[in-house]
């Protein structure tokens, strides 16, 4: 990020801020750091990316198009992307209840609009923010890793959400869950020098299979997204227009 600092000193600016343990509840610290940010941004639009999300150069031009469309309408304050969770290597993508499938990543400033919980996504006022659809996709790499990884992963964000991390072998081991499938399309650029890598990381379909509650609710949403293209009880941050 320095480096990016030095070659382009009129584009980028890096923040430097505390993380306090003044609220460890619901991931806290990532809304006060992303509102940090964007209190500081100058421009009409804000871009927010995290830092296991990466944008496909495929899609620069829907996001320009979108966002030249939402501009013209004052009703409108964002754009929605299409989300792409991959887990254990670049090679699976997972899709089910427990994985939200768009979210807002880019909107009008000085509209009084905020992170909601832990910066998943953002409302104004508290209230959900109306966005149209942009087509682009957000890769999102935060489960692919290795097993070492994963430990280290759970440890830290244990300290944003209060939770306890179980210090067992099997807590650091990706379950096989329904919703896995091979993921054949291409990756963005960026990530080339990492997907050479790909055979260290964590293979999902050697993972067990664990039937509790929550993956057979899991199994029985998925099966009826398969048939009707409709989620029941989807949580949203943003009402679609």
């Amino acid at each position: 990020v320095k480096e990016l600092e030095r070659e382009y000193p009129e584009k980028i600016k890096v923040l430097y801020t505390q993380w306090t343990r003044e609220n460890q509840s619901g991931g806290f610290q990532l809304k006060k750091q992303s509102d940090l940010a964007l209190a500081q941004a100058k421009g009409d639009w804000c871009l927010y990316i995290q830092a296991d999300e990466v944008l496909h150069e495929a899609d620069h031009s829907r996001i320009l198009e979108a966002i030249e469309k939402a501009s013209l309408r004052p009703e409108v304050d964002g754009i929605v992307f299409n989300y792409i969770h991959f887990y254990g290597n670049f090679s699976y993508q997972i899709r089910g209840r427990n994985w939200y499938r768009k979210e807002v990543r880019a909107f009008k400033n000085g509209k009084q609009i905020e992170a909601f919980r832990d910066a998943q996504g953002f409302r104004k006022e508290g209230k959900r923010i109306k966005v149209i659809p942009s087509g682009a996709r957000v890769f999102h790499y935060g489960y692919v890793r290795t097993s070492q990884s994963l430990r280290k992963k759970a440890e830290q964000m244990a300290q944003w959400w209060g939770e306890k991390v179980i210090d067992s072998p099997e807590s650091f081991l990706l379950k096989r869950h329904v919703g896995l499938s091979k993921f054949n399309q291409t990756h963005p650029k960026w990530m080339e020098r990492k997907i050479a890598d790909n055979s260290k990381y964590c293979d999902p379909m050697k993972g067990s299979r664990s039937w509790d509650k929550n993956e057979i609710k899991n199994a029985i949403t998925f099966l009826w997204e398969s048939l009707v293209p409709y989620r029941i009880g989807e949580f949203k941050n943003y009402d679609l227009i």
